[in-house]
């Protein structure tokens, strides 16, 4: 399936090339022909690459092995672990600081006899 719609790819920029050719002349060869090798190239890896992604596609979907975050979702818990566990969570506040009171009505500002 993928062979056969790459195959339509690169007929389809070689059928395009080719009436640029016929219409325009020799000079859209200059950008044309580099496009057409730059799609070839690009289906090419792309057809590469497409079977072992649709194999680890097919294994991740036949795993019954769930991760973590999920199965604490499903159990409407809150994970704990993970990459960032702990960055947002609010530390416990620090101990009480001591009452502090006005000073009294005959006090000196500080540096002054």
């Amino acid at each position: 399936m993928v062979t056969r719609l790459a195959g339509a790819v690169i007929g389809m920029a070689t059928v395009a090339l080719v009436l640029a050719y016929v219409v325009v002349g020799w000079p859209i060869l200059v950008v044309g022909g580099p496009l057409l090798v730059g799609v070839a190239l690009t289906v090419g890896v792309l057809v590469l690459t497409e079977r072992p992604r649709a194999l680890l596609a097919e294994r991740r979907a036949t795993r019954d092995v769930s991760s973590p975050w999920a199965a604490a979702a499903a159990r409407a818990e809150t994970p704990t672990g993970g990459l960032m566990s702990g960055f947002f969570e609010i530390p416990a506040p620090a101990a009480a600081l001591p009452e502090q009171r006005p000073a009294p009505s005959d006090a000196r500002a500080a540096g002054t006899r």
